[in-house]
């Protein structure tokens, strides 16, 4: 069954980052014929037409949680991406990363990662923690 996310940053004085996530996490029997590998048996399969950036923040988001899918889902599982939408003006990428993890907290009923995005008046920009991990690493 599809699940929508709908992220909202804290607001800034241009207004905030947002996005919404239409996914559908299903079950393999096999891997499937494209897509991306995430972790062992866990996989994104991307809608047509999605920027390189948002996919690969969206596999970031992810991968956060990667190892604890695999053993939660040990048959297998991909999440299809029907749709990644979000407000041109006023757009990061690094927010479908933090749009997955939402999407995935509420999909598979995780722990909190401690993945943040906040607005830092003093720096007048956005400042995103991951966690303690480095964003669009292997962790080597």
């Amino acid at each position: 069954m599809e699940r929508v996310f709908k992220y909202r940053s804290k607001i800034s004085p241009s207004g905030g980052l947002a996005a919404e996530l239409t996914a559908e996490s299903l079950r393999l029997a096999t891997p499937p014929s494209s897509g991306v590998r995430i972790y062992r048996n866990f996989w994104i399969l991307p809608h047509e037409g999605i920027y390189w950036t948002d996919l690969a923040w969206l596999c970031f988001g992810a991968s956060l949680s990667g190892e604890l899918i695999s053993s939660m889902h040990p048959e297998g599982m991909y999440i299809k991406i029907r749709s990644l939408t979000y407000p041109i003006a006023d757009y990061r990428p690094e927010v479908a990363a933090v749009t997955m993890v939402g999407w995935l907290h509420d999909e598979c009923e995780l722990p909190d990662f401690g993945v943040r995005c906040n607005y830092d008046p003093g720096l007048s920009a956005y400042t995103f923690n991951w966690g303690g991990r480095e964003p669009l690493s292997d962790g080597d």
